[in-house]
C-alpha cells in the first residue's frame, strides 16, 4: 500500500490563509484516502476552495464555498469528488491509471481526452 504525500505548509501571511491551507490539506487528504492515487488537486481561492482531479482535466472541476464546518466541507468534497469520477465515466475509488475520455456536461472546446 502507497503512502500518502506528505505536503507542508511553506509560506504563509496571516492566520486566516493558514486556516485555508490547513482545510485545503484535509480536503486533499479524504479525497486521497476515499479515491486514492487520483491526481487531485486542491487550491484556495479567496472564499472557496477550487478541486480537480488532474486525471480527468485541468479546466474542469468543482467549488466548495468555505460556509461549511471543516467535517461537512470534507463530506461535501468526497461527494463532489465522486459525482466528478462518475461525470467522466471513471469508478470511485483507486485510480487505474487511465486518463478521462470525456466529462458529461463539459464544453468540447475546453476537453479534449489527449489534452485536460
Amino acid at each position: 500500500m502507497m503512502d500518502m504525500p506528505q505536503i507542508f505548509v511553506a509560506e504563509c501571511t496571516d492566520p486566516t490563509e493558514a486556516l485555508a491551507m490547513s482545510k485545503a490539506k484535509e480536503i486533499g487528504d479524504e479525497l486521497y484516502k476515499h479515491y486514492p492515487d487520483h491526481l487531485w488537486v486542491v487550491q484556495w481561492g479567496g472564499k472557496a476552495f477550487i478541486v480537480k482531479n488532474l486525471s480527468i482535466s485541468s479546466f474542469y472541476g468543482f467549488v466548495l464555498p468555505d460556509t461549511f464546518s471543516a467535517t461537512d466541507l470534507t463530506k461535501k468534497a468526497i461527494e463532489a469528488g465522486g459525482e466528478l469520477l462518475e461525470r467522466a465515466g471513471m469508478k470511485r475509488g483507486r485510480w487505474d491509471g487511465q486518463f478521462a475520455q470525456s466529462l458529461e456536461g463539459s464544453d468540447p472546446r475546453f476537453f479534449k481526452s489527449t489534452i485536460n
